[in-house]
Formats: structure tokens, C-alpha cells, sequence
């Protein structure tokens, strides 16, 4: 009896080392599941995170924007622009030569002007002077 209960707890104990085995391979399973789970659930944490704070800056963007948009000056609608003004010479003309001719017989009176030819100005316009170059510094 001794054999035979020797055997029986032999094979007792092979039994369950191998049922330890399978058990630790089934736990080695389950923890990398539960590794894997944790892993996604953080990254879907992280990923919502993200979007809210991509949401946030979104908003402030467009915010930014339409503070910007009203502190710009609204230019004036005007149909046409305004013409640049040319500075014309006054020139004072000449006094004119007044001869009188005796009258005539029908109580006419001739008179003739001669001007003395004007003196040609050509027209100032007026033009921008080129911006003075701007200084560039390379450091």
C-alpha cells in the first residue's frame, strides 16, 4: 500500500504542478491584459486631454483674432482716393500796354494791347522722395 499511495500522491503532485503551470501562464496572460487595459485607458485620458486643451487654444485663437480685428482702424469707405494736389506758380502777368489811336470819324476809339510774352514755367509736381534706405545690421 505504501507503493501505490506513493504513486498516487506522485501523480497527485505532477497534477497539480502542472495546473500551477497552466495557472501562471493564464496569470502571466491576465496581467499583460491589465497592463495592455491601463495602458489604453491612459492614453484615452491623455487623448482627451488633448482635444480639450487643442479646443481651448482654438477658441482663444478666434478670440484673439476678433480683439485684433476691432482694434485695427476700419478704413473709411471712399469712392475714389484722394488726388495728389499739384503746386502751381502764380505768375503775375504783366501790366498790359494800352495805345490809343486817334478817333476816327464815327466817334470810334481804337485801342490795342500788346502783351509781352509769358514766361513758360513748367509745372512742380510734387514727388515723394525716395525713403531714406533702411539700416540693416548683421550681428
Amino acid at each position: 500500500m505504501a507503493r501505490s499511495e506513493i504513486e498516487e500522491l506522485r501523480a497527485r503532485r505532477a497534477q497539480l504542478e502542472e495546473e500551477t503551470k497552466s495557472l501562471k501562464k493564464k496569470q502571466k496572460k491576465l496581467e499583460d491584459g491589465v497592463q495592455i487595459l491601463e495602458e489604453r485607458i491612459s492614453i484615452e485620458e491623455l487623448e482627451k486631454q488633448h482635444n480639450a486643451l487643442r479646443k481651448t487654444v482654438s477658441k482663444l485663437e478666434t478670440q484673439k483674432n476678433d480683439l485684433e480685428s476691432k482694434l485695427k482702424p476700419k478704413p473709411v469707405e471712399t469712392k475714389k482716393p484722394p488726388k495728389q494736389t499739384k503746386i502751381k506758380k502764380v505768375v503775375n502777368k504783366p501790366k498790359k500796354k494800352i495805345h490809343s489811336v486817334p478817333k476816327v470819324g464815327n466817334g470810334i476809339t481804337i485801342t490795342a494791347t500788346v502783351d509781352q510774352p509769358l514766361q513758360k514755367h513748367k509745372a512742380v509736381k510734387t514727388s515723394r522722395k525716395q525713403p531714406d534706405k533702411k539700416k540693416r545690421f548683421f550681428f
